[in-house]
């Protein structure tokens, strides 16, 4: 093994809080606002933390040749960020990121343009990065090893249990967006004949309740989503419950209502 085990846990835990970094400051400029990203609470993204350890290592054989480097790194991060993609669809019902419009995808979770993406981070990251990062790790001690681990697995386990409370009041949220939609369509249609304005108003009338979907719980007696619950769907512009469609749909349909508001 090319690293001892708490070389490991540094390295997971730099990288994890450097993705963190990362996606927090481009997403908030992008989005202009505070976007505190990650799936679990802590200002780190374990997701890069797994990826990048797991690249160093299996792609050490490599490293000293750029083409091999780079191939392997595909490889490697390609069937990482499958499979990262099927764990949280099959485990937690939610997809944080969908590369279905990218060209020969699969399923949404890998694509080309992406694996190629990665191929080149990967050269950057183990030729010219990994050796500062890697001089850092050494002068840490290594007790604090313990400590990280069990930080971040209290967080994973809270986050687990947060996670499936979260995916019951998507299904309850859902049932009461059926129900509301279904009332909305009927309203639209006593109110409007043609079928293009209908669609319209209906559109318009659906993004109107989601604006007001806190009165709405409020009023229903609905317990409504919790922080950590309501930082994935406002930070995560992908973020899709797969059991609940209708929460998935609306959220973007307040997005778009939100971003015409703002053009007038």
């Amino acid at each position: 093994m090319p690293y001892s085990f708490p070389d490991v846990v540094f390295l997971f835990f730099i990288y994890s809080f450097i993705g963190w970094l990362w996606e927090t400051v481009y997403c908030s400029i992008k989005d202009r606002r505070f976007d505190y990203r990650g799936f679990l609470f802590g200002p780190y993204c374990p997701v890069y933390g797994f990826a990048v350890t797991t690249v160093l290592i299996f792609t050490k054989p490599f490293q000293d040749h750029l083409l091999g480097l780079f191939l392997s790194g595909i490889v490697i991060a390609t069937a990482f960020e499958y499979f990262a993609g099927w764990f949280l669809e099959t485990f937690f019902h939610m997809k944080l990121w969908d590369y279905s419009q990218e060209f020969g995808n699969l399923k949404g979770r890998i694509a080309p343009a992406i694996s190629l993406f990665w191929g080149v981070e990967i050269l950057i990251l183990v030729r010219l990065i990994q050796p500062s990062v890697m001089a850092i790790v050494l002068r840490i001690h290594a007790w604090w090893a313990a400590l990280i681990v069990f930080l971040i697995l209290l967080d994973f386990t809270w986050t687990v249990a947060d996670t499936v409370q979260f995916h019951k009041a998507a299904l309850t949220l859902e049932e009461h967006l059926r129900k509301e939609r279904e009332n909305l369509r009927e309203s639209v249609k006593q109110e409007v004949d043609d079928l293009a304005q209908q669609a319209e108003l209906f559109s318009q009338r659906l993004a109107e309740f989601h604006l007001h979907l806190n009165d709405f719980l409020h009023a229903k007696n609905i317990r409504p989503f919790r922080f950590n619950q309501r930082r994935l769907l406002k930070n995560y512009s992908k973020f899709k419950e797969i059991d609940a469609p209708f929460v998935t749909e609306i959220r973007k349909q307040a997005a778009s209502f939100k971003n015409k508001i703002k053009k007038k």
